[in-house]
């Protein structure tokens, strides 16, 4: 079921809004060598040494495929593993599951920021930033849709202050499998339908033809199926 164009009585319509599109989903893990040999043996998926998150306790791995990618993502500063960003991480490890949740882009954060706010969402904006293994630090700007720790398959939304060039996805690798993209992102809730017209009421269809929603007990991230040549190569 695509994300359409439809609204839910009483939302706000942004049919206007800022183009967004799929930029990262992450994978919790407890160990970042470990998950790295992990993909790379199950799907074939190669990951780049990415960097820590000052004063937040993390520590990533990156998957690049083409304009988005995967985030490994682990806690590696025990003594911040109570930030909110480390305990999501830890929470989706304790409860078993994939994937933590996943991140839509906009270069256009403050614009996007007011519509969501006209249908009801008003959130703060955060930075964030990362040195990589090289010395160049990377800056963002983040915007959560929904409150920390609440199931959903909403996004939070990045906004890269850096070039094209130094994006995560942009980085230069060979993955085993040949996957080259995302073909699209398999998303769950109770309630499918809904879920779909809120997707595409805060959100719009610029990414209707990647992202899926489907029924599953607890709303969030369900699958990642790559574009790879010869063979289907799903994440669940």
């Amino acid at each position: 079921m695509g994300i359409g164009c439809h609204t839910a009585e009483g939302e706000t319509s942004l049919t206007d809004h800022p183009l967004v599109a799929i930029d990262h989903i992450l994978i919790p893990v407890a160990d970042l060598a470990d998950g790295a040999r992990h993909l790379e043996q199950t799907y074939g998926l190669r990951a780049l040494p990415g960097g820590r998150h000052p004063g937040v306790g993390t520590g990533n791995m990156i998957v690049p495929l083409g304009s988005s990618y995967l985030e490994l993502i682990a806690v590696v500063e025990p003594a911040e593993a109570g930030s909110p960003s480390a305990l999501r991480v830890t929470n989706a490890l304790r409860d078993g599951r994939t994937f933590v949740t996943w991140a839509a882009r906009t270069d256009r954060l403050d614009a996007l920021r007011a519509r969501l706010q006209a249908a009801g969402v008003a959130r703060v904006v955060q930075n964030g930033a990362r040195a990589r293994p090289d010395g160049v630090m990377l800056r963002w700007r983040t915007l959560s849709l929904v409150p920390f720790g609440e199931p959903s398959v909403l996004p939070f939304i990045i906004e890269w202050g850096v070039p094209p060039a130094q994006h995560p996805a942009a980085a230069t690798v060979e993955h085993p499998s040949g996957a080259r993209g995302i073909r699209r992102l398999r998303l769950g809730d109770p309630h499918p339908d809904e879920a779909t017209r809120r997707l595409a009421s805060l959100l719009g269809e610029e990414i209707s033809t990647l992202v899926v929603v489907e029924p599953a007990e607890t709303p969030g991230v369900v699958a990642v199926e790559l574009d790879t040549p010869g063979r289907e190569v799903v994440i669940t």
